[in-house]
C-alpha cells in the first residue's frame, strides 16, 4: 500500500503468528466456583512491522510501529 500521493513511500505486506490456549473446569458443585484459565502470546516471533499507515502525513512519518511480543495470562472464577 502506498503512503503518499506520489507513491514514493509504501508499506510491505507482513504476517504475524500468535498462540492462545485455555482451560475450563466444567464440573462445579453448588457454592464452589467454576474456574477458567487462559494464556495468549501475540507476535510469537517478535517481528517488527508497521501497525498503522498514515496516508499523506505532513511530516513524512507514514508508519507507526506495532506492538512487540506480548504475553497475557488470566483467570476467571464464576460462582453458581
Amino acid at each position: 500500500m502506498f503512503a503518499n500521493d506520489t507513491n514514493s513511500a509504501s508499506s510491505a505486506g507482513f504476517a504475524v503468528a500468535g498462540l492462545h490456549a485455555g482451560y475450563q473446569r466444567r464440573e462445579a458443585t453448588a457454592g464452589s466456583p467454576r474456574w477458567q484459565f487462559w494464556a495468549r502470546l501475540d507476535n510469537l516471533l517478535d517481528r517488527r512491522y508497521a501497525g498503522t499507515l498514515i496516508v499523506n502525513d505532513g511530516n513524512g512519518r507514514f508508519f507507526e510501529p506495532a506492538a512487540g511480543r506480548r504475553l497475557m495470562v488470566g483467570a476467571r472464577a464464576q460462582f453458581l
